[in-house]
């Protein structure tokens, strides 16, 4: 295993792939202002934030998501501040496939948006309490929302690594042809 091919990064990586056509260019998304806040003991000032974005952009990053205005309104503050900024990189906000949620982050005026919905069997048992139709009628409903106020839309099946392929294939796809122009396969 000495030659680039020969590296094997999942035994399903046929399937996945299919008839994906890659990109030439891969982009940088960063979730610190958001996920790192999510360290225990971590709590950006806003003032921190800014900075950070300001670095953030200073070094290319593509793609800054600020943060996820609907959960409080340091957050929501703070994602508006950072959009202002006028940076080079795009400023996105995070929200749930929730109206109210996806409201939040145009009332801060972001860049783009970046939409979630759980999609393994367990967090739909557990934590959503619906069923494989409801997500995907929910992100087709929710999605065409967005896209009325954003022409970029990132989504995320959460989970996802637990999710059903066949599943997740179809989420995707629901997700794609409702107006998602980016999809992130995450391990959260």
């Amino acid at each position: 295993m000495n030659k680039k091919s020969d590296i094997m990064v999942s035994d399903m990586m046929e399937k996945i792939r299919g008839s994906l056509i890659l990109p030439k260019k891969a982009y940088f998304f960063d979730t610190t202002l958001r996920d790192g806040e999510q360290t225990p003991g971590i709590s950006f000032t806003l003032k921190e934030k800014i900075s950070i974005a300001q670095s953030l952009n200073e070094l290319g990053i593509d793609v800054i998501e600020a943060g996820f205005p609907v959960i409080s309104q340091g957050d929501f503050k703070a994602c508006k501040e950072v959009a202002k900024l006028g940076l080079d990189s795009e400023v996105i906000g995070l929200a749930r496939i929730k109206k109210i949620d996806i409201d939040k982050v145009i009332e801060a005026d972001m860049d783009s948006i970046h939409v979630f919905i759980a999609t393994s069997d367990l967090h739909l048992k557990e934590k959503l309490k619906m069923t494989r139709e409801e997500v995907i009628d929910s992100v087709k409903e929710l999605i065409s929302y967005a896209k009325d106020h954003y022409s970029d839309i990132q989504f995320s099946a959460e989970d996802a690594t637990r999710s059903d392929l066949d599943y997740l294939i179809r989420v995707n796809q629901a997700a794609v042809e409702s107006g998602a122009t980016r999809i992130n396969i995450p391990d959260t």
